[in-house]
């Protein structure tokens, strides 16, 4: 399941899930490191359309660019 995981973050660029539990947390799963940053932040980061989509399917995949990157490393 890891490996699986691994090749989305690989293939899809940055990808986002709720933290297991909660309704407003995400974790951020970066080449590298993941963070956890709060659905508010997610929003200014990536924009509404990334947290409709959260909403919808649980789990998304931003593509990897450096803006994004240096949002995510700034949290």
């Amino acid at each position: 399941m890891q490996t699986l995981q691994q090749g989305v973050v690989t293939v899809g660029g940055i990808q986002c899930e709720w933290v297991p539990g909660t309704m407003n947390q995400v974790k951020v799963r970066l080449p590298g490191n993941d963070v956890q940053v709060s659905l508010e932040q997610l929003q200014k980061i990536a924009g509404i359309d990334a947290v409709h989509e959260l909403y919808l399917k649980g789990l998304i995949s931003l593509p990897l660019n450096s803006k994004l990157r240096e949002a995510f490393d700034k949290v």
